[in-house]
């Protein structure tokens, strides 16, 4: 996925609050403060997806990388 979105930065984070517990993973949205989401449906990646594609979100590493466009297409 990074290579897909190569200017937005995001972590990978590996919940696990007990011994007991399945361990959950989340991805932490390095340019949206506070933005942790859950992969889903399933182990894919869709959910945070469409948090890459959203308008604040595309204008926040449009700002970040100084870019003055509204948007920017990620490239496959």
């Amino acid at each position: 996925m990074q290579a897909k979105w190569r200017n937005d930065k995001f972590e990978v984070i590996l919940r696990k609050v007990n011994s007991a517990s399945t361990p959950e993973w989340r991805i932490k949205c390095l340019d949206c403060p506070g933005k942790l989401y859950t992969p889903g449906p399933g182990e894919t990646l869709s959910n945070y997806e469409v948090h890459l594609k959203n308008r604040l979100h595309r204008q926040r590493v449009n700002d970040r990388m100084g870019n003055s466009a509204t948007s920017t297409a990620a490239t496959s």
